[in-house]
C-alpha cells in the first residue's frame, strides 16, 4: 500500500466571492478570520482566511491548479488596504444603485446582483439574472455614458447567483456551490426517484429555488444518462406480511 503524499494549504474567500480557495501556506503565520492581500490574474485581491492549515493529498491539489487560478498570499491586509477596499466597495454600490435605476428607466425584466470594479481592465462588470434573455444594447449604452467608462453585463442563473450570496442548505451546512462544488451540473426530479425519495419538492430545494445539487451524489455516472431506464432495474421493494412471524 503506498503512501499518498500529502501538502499542507490555507483556505479562504475572496471580496464579493463566497466560494471557498486554497492557497500554498505563505512564509508568515496567518490566523482565521484574517485579511490578507492576494496576488491572483495580474490584481490584488482582499482575502480573508478561512483555515491556515488544511492537509491535501498532492494530486488533488494538482487538479485544483488546473481548474482555477489559485494566485499566492503576498502579505496580511494593513491600514492602507482596508481604506482603499472600502472606497472600492463604496465605489462599487454607488454604481448597483444606478445600473438598477437604469434597468427600471428601460422596463427591463432583469434583476442586478452584483457590481464589480475591475480595477486591471478598469471595467465595471454587472451581473443579473433574468427569466429569458435580454436585449440589453440600450442599457449598455447608457451605463457607458453615464460612467465614461468599459461596461459587462453577464446573465447568470439562479444557482450561480447563489455563488455570490451564499447561504445553508436543508442539511444546515454551506451550500455546496459556494465550498467544493466547482462546475454546477442540471439537477432532474428523477433522480430522486432513483434514490426512492418522496416527491416533495418543496423538502427538495435549495437556497436557490432549484432542486439541490446534492441529488446528483448518491448516483453512479451510467444512472444520470437515462434515468427512466435504469428505474426499470431498481429491486422491487418487499413489503413485510402481518403473519404471526412478522415475515
Amino acid at each position: 500500500m503506498t503512501v499518498k503524499e500529502k501538502i499542507v494549504l490555507v483556505s479562504l474567500s475572496l471580496r464579493k466571492d463566497c466560494r471557498i480557495y486554497y492557497n500554498t501556506k505563505p512564509n508568515f503565520q496567518v490566523e482565521p478570520k484574517q485579511m490578507v492581500i492576494i496576488e491572483a490574474e495580474n490584481e490584488l485581491k482582499l482575502g480573508k482566511i478561512i483555515n491556515p492549515s488544511v492537509s491535501m493529498d498532492i494530486l488533488q491539489w494538482d487538479e485544483i491548479k488546473e481548474r482555477t487560478k489559485t494566485g499566492r498570499i503576498l502579505r496580511i491586509a494593513n491600514a492602507h488596504d482596508t481604506v482603499f477596499f472600502d472606497k472600492l466597495l463604496e465605489k462599487e454600490n454607488g454604481a448597483f444603485k444606478i445600473c438598477k435605476e437604469k434597468i427600471a428607466q428601460h422596463e427591463l425584466p432583469m434583476h442586478i446582483i452584483e457590481a464589480i470594479w475591475d480595477e486591471s481592465e478598469k471595467k465595471y462588470i454587472f451581473y443579473f439574472t433574468a427569466d429569458s434573455r435580454i436585449d440589453f444594447r440600450e442599457l449598455v449604452k447608457d451605463l457607458v455614458s453615464t460612467f465614461n467608462t468599459r461596461i459587462q453585463l453577464w446573465q447568470v442563473g439562479a444557482r450561480d447567483a447563489m455563488r455570490f450570496f451564499g447561504g445553508l442548505g436543508p442539511c444546515g451546512f454551506p451550500i455546496c456551490c459556494t465550498t467544493f462544488l466547482r462546475d454546477i451540473e442540471g439537477v432532474e426530479l428523477s433522480f430522486a426517484r432513483l434514490q426512492n425519495l418522496p416527491m416533495n419538492v418543496s423538502k427538495l430545494t435549495g437556497a436557490c429555488g432549484k432542486l439541490v445539487c446534492c441529488l446528483r451524489y448518491e448516483l453512479k455516472k451510467e444512472d444520470t444518462v437515462k434515468p427512466e431506464e435504469t428505474i426499470k432495474e431498481l429491486p422491487t421493494i418487499i413489503e413485510p406480511d402481518d403473519n404471526e412471524e412478522g415475515y
